[in-house]
């Protein structure tokens, strides 16, 4: 397993999409200081809603777009064929390609947050913990779309993958508002209230893993940090069960 990790690390890093993926990152990070000078106030939140934004959509578009082709790509040619036959099991395979990408991930995600740190501490921006705590949400978010884009590229083709996990991406960002929305509202039926239910235990809860309406807030020190290790388990559940799944799916298919 840990051979395919490191061999899965290499592929990625020599691919020149990573690289220009993280420098539009961090030049973008850096170009927030350029919007917030147009602002007549609040210059601090928007440099760091933009940068945190600007984080997470890298990183959303590195996972979708990079993940999900290289990974089908690698499934369904004659690569996986010559993998396997050095006699690693096929579980150490999903296993260690997902531990790759996600220690890529895990690097692109702290090179944006230096950047931001520049950014931050060249304007006297304050700086707290909860800024490691908003990239460590982004990271387990983009680690819970990984799974999904894992387990659907073990049967799919890229393109419904890709879909599949934006589809799921937006979701678990919407139930909590859907949720509320329904049951403010007494007109709504039973069976409405059920399904959102349904859809908001499900999915998982993005909305939980989200820290940038906290940033510079002065709810900010009210911030529950039971909330940090729910939403940590929760997210960690769904991994944990995707990437099972995924082991089952592929130690069915043939080559």
């Amino acid at each position: 397993m840990r051979a395919i990790t490191w061999v899965s690390i290499k592929e990625f890093v020599r691919n020149k999409i990573l690289l220009g993926i993280i420098f539009m990152a961090v030049a973008i990070i850096f170009g927030s200081v350029v919007i917030s000078s147009l602002a007549l106030s609040e210059w601090e939140k928007i440099i760091v809603d933009f940068s945190f934004s600007a984080m997470e959509f890298f990183a959303l578009i590195t996972t979708l777009f990079l993940w999900s082709y290289l990974i089908w790509n690698e499934l369904n040619k004659n690569t996986i064929l010559l993998i396997l036959s050095k006699n690693p099991s096929r579980k150490d395979f999903i296993i260690g390609k997902f531990f790759g990408f996600s220690a890529l991930l895990l690097t692109e995600l702290i090179v944006m947050f230096l950047a931001f740190l520049v950014v931050a501490l060249l304007y006297n921006i304050p700086l707290n913990i909860y800024y490691l705590v908003g990239v460590y949400f982004i990271f387990l978010k983009m680690e819970v779309i990984l799974a999904f884009v894992l387990f659907f590229s073990t049967f799919v083709s890229p393109f419904i993958a890709l879909f599949g996990a934006i589809w799921i991406y937006f979701v678990s960002h919407s139930t909590s508002f859907i949720k509320f929305f329904v049951y403010e509202f007494n007109k709504w039926w039973a069976l409405e209230r059920g399904i959102t239910s349904a859809l908001y235990y499900i999915f998982p809860n993005f909305q939980a893993l989200s820290l940038k309406e906290y940033f510079l807030s002065p709810y900010l020190n009210n911030y529950n940090w039971i909330r940090v290790w729910m939403s940590s388990l929760e997210a960690m559940f769904f991994i944990l069960v995707l990437l099972i799944w995924a082991i089952w799916i592929f130690n069915q298919r043939e080559f």
